[in-house]
């Protein structure tokens, strides 16, 4: 089916609603002109591209108004809508119009075509072939850069040679590139549950018009992220996928291979990382067995990419990491490229942008990261959601309203285990509109800390400080009820408040009086939380995190059934190329 999240559904009924308003004759079109649209009663007219009917409003005269001029006489001379005639036999278009005729479906080379949308689209053109060689050959030409988004170019390719089919099929490759690019090949809220960011907008019968009114490899490349993120990551595919062919060497020891160590194990690290670019050829030893502070110094390289502590000795998590094939790291990028395109573009030059499987956060200003912070996100059994929100305020002092879910599965079992537990947490049961609720007062030992930013949004995440400082010492950050806890929260506040007002040391005051207080952000800032196992930093390092929640595993498999479909299709049209 093609692509384009309904487009060519909202192409056909505009265009049917435009044929109806015309046919309606030039009487309505004429009253409208004379109307005054801010007038009592005034009618709207339609808008032909929304593809919906204008809504119907009724309007009660008011008995003080003059009454209304009568409308003038319909014009003598409106033009009569005159059918388009239909295609002569034999021609281009009467076979493209016969082809995406009739009762049944439209199958051309296995593949199955709107033909509504087909119709709209050729009809509105009088069923005219637009595929001339020219644009053939830029489309060609676009689909040269789509292994470096990450996209099969076979999925896309026309091999039907009999002309109405490939024209048909052109189309529809066409638009199933462009959305490719435009918002991704998978929708992310049909595998995940808490996904809470639309996908961008995509109109695709703006973007066929424009390749056809200009040039079509163009016009493509300009749907893909614009973001240097995006760009880093498909140079960073190119790099792996020239390892495609080449699996590293298995490493394998059954003791930590650390410092003074020597055997054949320590040249066996050296030449892999040396493969990798961790380690520069040049700085090999006449002995490269022997396990040096250089090798140290790119070991630890290697685990701070990898989100691995970071010690320069090679133990389990360290050799798993390091046995990771090129091939598994460059799909690794590909889904990430996929999850880049299905997320609106991000142009906020201020905002901060939390990396789940990373467990940080990134404060940007004016285009710029100017602060990166440690944070402890969801546990794999409570993930923290995809979403974009806007930071409104922080709050010094603040309580916790405990949620339902924590008070069945924690604290309740607690009480039973030790009766004074809500004493000693600090916690106390309030009436709030009629109902009960759980709070644990302000103080040091809230579990929010004494800093929350507030970002109101369906889930109710936040971030927040935390009393446990030692926590962000940990390489797996994993363990928070899906909020997100941020390293140094004052200095944060201190940043997003710019203000003298609000000083490192007047935060720090107003925290001690215990009191709970709301201060307003002088403008909101978008906070996007995001999933990324693969990215890029501006310095070049590829970094690599593991999947955490499993939605790697779940986009892999979706486009996996994408191929496979695809591959049936490519296989049937082998007995249907014309």
């Amino acid at each position: 089916m093609i692509s384009g999240d309904g487009f060519f559904t909202r192409f056909s009924a505009a265009l049917v609603l435009l044929g109806g308003l015309t046919a309606a004759g030039a009487t309505l079109g004429h009253a409208a002109e004379a109307s005054d649209p801010d007038a009592p009663g005034a009618m709207a007219t339609p808008d032909p591209s929304s593809g919906a009917a204008p809504a119907t409003t009724t309007v009660s005269p008011d008995p003080t108004a003059a009454a209304p001029k009568p409308a003038p006489p319909p014009r003598t001379t409106s033009a009569m809508v005159v059918p388009r005639p239909a295609p002569a036999p034999g021609t281009a278009e009467a076979a493209i119009q016969s082809a995406i005729s009739g009762d049944g479906p439209v199958v051309l080379a296995g593949r199955s075509l709107d033909k509504s949308a087909l119709n709209g689209l050729y009809g509105a053109r009088g069923f005219q072939p637009v595929w001339t060689e020219a644009r053939q050959e830029s489309f060609r030409r676009a689909l040269e850069e789509a292994v470096s988004h990450g996209l099969d170019p076979r999925s896309y390719e026309v091999k039907a040679t009999q002309p109405t089919a490939r024209e048909l099929l052109l189309t529809d490759a066409f638009i199933r590139y462009a959305s490719a690019l435009a918002r991704g090949q998978v929708r992310p809220t049909d595998l995940e549950s808490d996904w809470r960011i639309d996908l961008p907008a995509f109109d695709a019968g703006k973007v066929l018009t424009a390749a056809l009114n200009g040039d079509v490899a163009s016009v493509l490349a300009a749907l893909a992220p614009h973001e240097p993120e995006y760009e880093r990551l498909r140079e960073a595919l190119r790099h792996y996928a020239a390892f495609d062919s080449k699996a590293w060497h298995a490493l394998s020891s059954p003791v930590t291979v650390q410092l003074g160590d020597h055997g054949d194990i320590v040249r066996a690290l050296r030449e892999r990382l040396s493969d990798e670019g961790y380690l520069d050829a040049a700085s090999m030893l006449e002995d490269p067995s022997i396990f040096d502070q250089t090798l140290v110094d790119a070991m630890k390289r290697f685990q701070a990419a990898h989100g691995l502590p970071v010690d320069g000795s090679v133990g389990r998590l360290t050799l798993a990491a390091l046995n990771v094939s090129p091939a598994l790291r460059a799909r690794q990028i590909r889904l990430n490229l996929e999850r880049w395109r299905s997320l609106p573009r991000i142009d906020a030059t201020s905002r901060i942008e939390v990396n789940v499987p990373a467990a940080q956060a990134v404060l940007f200003a004016d285009g710029e990261p100017v602060r990166v912070m440690r944070t402890i996100v969801g546990a794999v059994i409570h993930p923290t959601p995809v979403l974009r929100a806007r930071m409104r305020s922080v709050l010094l002092n603040p309580p916790w309203l405990v949620p339902s879910s924590i008070i069945k599965k924690e604290i309740q079992p607690a009480l039973k285990r030790d009766p004074n537990y809500l004493q000693r947490q600090n916690m106390i049961y309030q009436d709030v509109d009629g109902g009960r609720v759980l709070e644990q007062l302000p103080g040091p030992r809230n579990s929010l800390g004494q800093v929350k930013f507030e970002m109101p949004n369906p889930d109710d995440i936040y971030m927040h400080d935390t009393p446990d400082q030692r926590l962000f010492g940990l390489a797996r950050r994993f363990i928070s009820h899906g909020c997100i806890r941020v390293e140094d929260p004052r200095e944060l506040a201190r940043i997003l408040l710019d203000s003298d007002e609000w000083s490192r040391d007047a935060i720090d005051a107003a925290i001690a009086t215990g009191a709970t207080q709301r201060i307003p952000l002088a403008k909101s800032l978008p906070v996007y939380v995001l999933y990324w196992t693969a990215f890029v930093d501006p310095d070049g390092t590829v970094e690599f995190r593991d999947d955490i929640y499993g939605r790697d595993r779940r986009l892999a498999e979706a486009l996996a059934a994408q191929a496979a479909a695809d591959h049936l299709a490519e296989a049937g049209s082998k007995g249907h190329s014309g």
